[in-house]
């Protein structure tokens, strides 16, 4: 018989716990915001971790560029529930409010490194967007909040390509790389929905809600048989990339996702995947390791493959959001 779902949320928590986190870098957030997701639904206690890495940042990592890649909406969350300082918050505004603007409402988040200073990476739409809103939310700036969608919306505009969304729009070149790259639009698709649970879908992003729609879609439509996808969208030929399973698992039972028709095939098989990718110590192994912006799309073909906090964190909010998804489903009758 196989491992339940706290089980196995319980071994990716403990496991996820054992990265030293100080400086942020891509795909921390995420784990942040799994480890929460999990302690919300009751199948692993993950808070108190949460609230003393954040701490520690705070105490003795100086303020830099960095602190812009920080899991500002769950420092949001924290704020307003009182376990972190207010000042935390303002440190994560801050940093957001030093980067040069890349186009209207959205900036370059890393400014200090050469290879990405012109750009903007999909990633970024997973953390940012709702980050923003949260925090306008929390002190009540309803101009943080719209630009959190105009900053989604000009985004994912500027990534479109033929097949899906690009990893990487330069404003050098004035276009983007053109790869479907599978895990970054499982980072968007996340993000996009985060970002619609915290704004008024009608009246302000029925345009992110509608793209959060395709997105899913999309993934339905070129998931494999065993319920995993390649790294490139439209490209069947690849070797798994396991992270997209647990993006799209989470994604599709995120709250604003309730009213997007999928098959109950395409679920099934993407938890069972999920579930395949776990080890017994708790690593979600088969995602791929860092994956800097290219132009040559041949590079995103092949890929080295390591535990990573963003493979963590997608495994946690999977599980969490399975989890959920049961408490909310009515009783048969």
């Amino acid at each position: 018989m196989g491992r339940s779902l706290a089980e196995l949320a319980l071994a990716v928590s403990e496991r996820s716990k054992r990265w030293p986190i100080a400086c942020w870098y891509w795909g921390d957030a995420i784990l942040v915001d799994g480890l929460l997701a999990v302690d919300d639904a009751g199948i692993a206690p993950a808070r108190d971790h949460v609230v003393t890495l954040l701490g520690r940042w705070l105490d003795t990592v100086p303020p830099d560029y960095h602190d812009v890649l920080a899991p500002g909406a769950a420092i949001s969350r924290l704020v307003s529930e009182g376990a972190l300082p207010g000042i935390a918050l303002e440190r994560f505004l801050a940093a957001v409010d030093r980067l040069p603007p890349l186009f209207d409402d959205t900036p370059v988040l890393e400014p200090h490194l050469p290879r990405l200073r012109f750009g903007v990476c999909i990633d970024a739409v997973y953390h940012l967007p709702s980050a923003l809103a949260a925090a306008g939310i929390q002190i009540g700036d309803g101009l943080l909040t719209r630009r959190a969608i105009r900053m989604a919306g000009q985004t994912m505009e500027r990534l479109r390509c033929r097949g899906g969304f690009a990893q990487w729009y330069d404003v050098a070149q004035d276009r983007n790389n053109g790869v479907p790259w599978s895990r970054g639009v499982g980072w968007a698709l996340l993000g996009l929905l985060d970002t619609l649970s915290l704004v008024d879908v009608a009246s302000d992003a029925a345009d992110l809600s509608a793209l959060a729609t395709e997105i899913l879609q999309d993934l339905e439509a070129t998931q494999r048989p065993d319920g995993n996808w390649g790294p490139v969208l439209g490209r069947p030929d690849l070797e798994v990339e396991t992270s997209v399973a647990a993006f799209f698992l989470a994604a599709a039972h995120h709250p604003q996702a309730a009213g997007i028709a999928l098959a109950p095939d395409s679920l099934a098989a993407a938890e069972a995947a999920v579930r395949r990718a776990i080890t017994s110590d708790g690593i979600y192994q088969g995602v791929s390791a860092d994956v800097l912006p290219e132009w040559d799309p041949s590079s995103y073909a092949k890929f080295a493959v390591e535990p990573s906090p963003w493979g963590q964190g997608a495994a946690l909010r999977a599980l969490a959001a399975v989890a959920s998804a049961h408490h909310r489903r009515p009783p048969a009758t």
